[in-house]
């Protein structure tokens, strides 16, 4: 996980005075202490140093012999670009400067002699914490060294990485977000659940900064906004491999169950940390890497909307807030599977259908057990959902009618009125206004008939198709009706016989 060097290109332009100024400035200041362009060393450090002072003690002792810097300004490395600096402050000229464009930004200097851009950029920017760093890559890398350089620092700290506080502090006003406790997040991980390496409804990077203990947390909202939270951190330290000090990971409800595979997921990390990748990018890549992951998995896993319910059926099937039949059908078909399913903004009807060649018709035949009907319901050109829901209404229709008294014979108005309430207790009130039109046509049964619409509440739609006498009756008949309606089993026999009574009929219910 070594960070990738970025790639760079330069250019040429006028010399702003302010530009110029700020050079010829940096370069008398160099004058007067060329080992400003240096870290300060730890004992064990200052050693990997030695080298480098001495070239650099060996240029600063001509620093005021222009032949001599012109000839040592041929030099490619650090030595030879403060060569060229000092040059600059005799001239006190730069009329022109190069630049180089770097991923945090244009940065110009003067060219001196022959030393390599980046390390004139390094000596002329000494001032500055991420430019001052180039001047070091080669000793760094070679020797496996730390450095760290901030606003006010600027430290070698050996093989071992040891953040300075005030380097940490540093970093910390740099990502922008609240700290606690050694957690560094957004509004949205709470830092026990980062820290506790945790899954939470949103997916999360989790950066644990090792030697400083401290741990990064941002989640997938957050990082719309923060690019890339490891260059942030990585631009002002150097060392030759970030994950010897920094474990980097998202942090994702399905990842519980299934991770990327170790070479995609070094991919994806090697593209983060060049820079090729956002944070948001990052969390991305892994987290759908992840689910195509659990995809082929033998084992069951649901997960809706990035949230991983395991094999929790009943906590899955209630998420996708199901209707009560759906939720039955949904809850046979989901237990019957063992396949993993991973989908986002989905609606029951889409997960029954996933599923209805598979397991609708078993699921038919075990509500209403009876082959036949369930056969010809699951062979109609309709949508899962609507077969379902006729398949119930069916069911409570059979549950219904198996209750109610059975009649051999009945007089032509008991038929009807039984008609009617059959009808309505099975299949609702709109059917049955069906059956109300079908009276016999006789004043007593119309009587019926408007007794039932009023009950129905339709009464006043239709009370012109009805004689004085008929609605007098009907609305007289209304209560016995209603009452027809709504009776239970047990006591239907007697409520059809009194509304017949009532009605002035002789007929009686055999």
């Amino acid at each position: 996980m070594a960070k990738k060097k970025r790639m760079t290109r330069s250019f040429a332009r006028t010399a702003p005075k302010s530009q110029e100024k700020y050079l010829i400035e940096n370069a008398k200041k160099l004058q007067e202490n060329p080992f400003l362009i240096l870290p300060t060393c730890t004992k064990d450090s200052a050693r990997y140093f030695q080298k480098l002072r001495k070239k650099i003690t060996k240029i600063h002792r001509c620093c005021s012999d222009e032949k001599k810097l012109e000839r040592l300004s041929h030099k490619k490395g650090l030595d030879g670009a403060l060569a060229g600096t000092y040059l600059l402050a005799i001239s006190e000229k730069a009329p022109y400067l190069a630049a180089l464009t770097f991923p945090t930004g244009d940065i110009t200097y003067a060219q001196r002699g022959k030393a390599d851009r980046e390390k004139l950029i390094a000596v002329q920017h000494f001032d500055d914490p991420i430019f001052r760093l180039r001047g070091i890559t080669d000793i760094v890398s070679k020797k496996n060294l730390h450095v760290y350089s901030w606003d006010a620092g600027y430290i070698c700290t050996g093989k071992d990485a040891h953040p300075p506080v005030e380097f940490v502090d540093f970093i910390r006003n740099k990502i922008g977000f609240s700290s606690q406790k050694g957690v560094i997040s957004c509004p949205h991980v709470p830092p026990d659940i980062a820290r506790k390496k945790e899954s939470l409804p949103l997916n999360y990077l989790r950066i644990e900064w090792k030697s400083a203990q401290i741990i990064i947390a941002l989640c997938e909202n957050c990082t719309k906004s923060t690019k890339n939270t490891m260059f942030t951190i990585s631009k002002y330290m150097l060392q030759r491999n970030l994950s010897d000090d920094f474990a980097i990971e998202v942090i994702t409800q399905v990842g519980k169950h299934q991770s990327p595979s170790d070479t995609q997921k070094t991919a994806f990390l090697q593209e983060y940390l060049s820079g090729s990748l956002t944070d948001a990018d990052f969390i991305k890549k892994i987290s759908k890497s992840q689910e195509d992951s659990v995809k082929t998995a033998e084992e069951k896993i649901l997960v809706l909307d990035g949230i991983s319910y395991g094999a929790d059926v009943p906590r899955f099937v209630e998420a996708l807030q199901p209707t009560a039949y759906e939720k039955t059908a949904l809850e046979f078909f989901l237990t019957k599977t063992q396949e993993p399913l991973i989908v986002s903004k989905t609606t029951p009807s889409k997960v029954l259908d996933r599923y209805w060649t598979q397991y609708g018709k078993e699921f038919l035949e075990s509500i209403l057990d009876d082959k036949e009907k369930a056969t010809s319901l699951f062979q109609l050109d309709d949508t899962p959902s609507n077969i379902i829901l006729l398949a119930f209404e069916y069911q409570q229709r059979q549950t219904i009618l198996s209750r109610l008294p059975v009649y051999k014979s009945l007089p032509p108005l008991a038929t009807f009125a039984d008609t009617v309430a059959r009808t309505y207790m099975t299949f609702g009130e709109k059917k049955a206004l069906v059956e109300i039109k079908n009276h016999p046509d006789t004043p007593k049964a119309k009587s019926i008939a408007y007794a039932f619409l009023l009950a129905l509440g339709k009464g006043t739609e239709i009370k012109w198709k009805y004689s004085k006498e008929e609605i007098d009756y009907g609305e007289f008949l209304q209560r016995y009706a209603k009452k027809l309606l709504t009776v239970g089993p047990e006591q239907y026999s007697l409520v059809l016989q009194e509304l017949l009574t009532v009605s002035g009929s002789s007929e009686t219910i055999g």
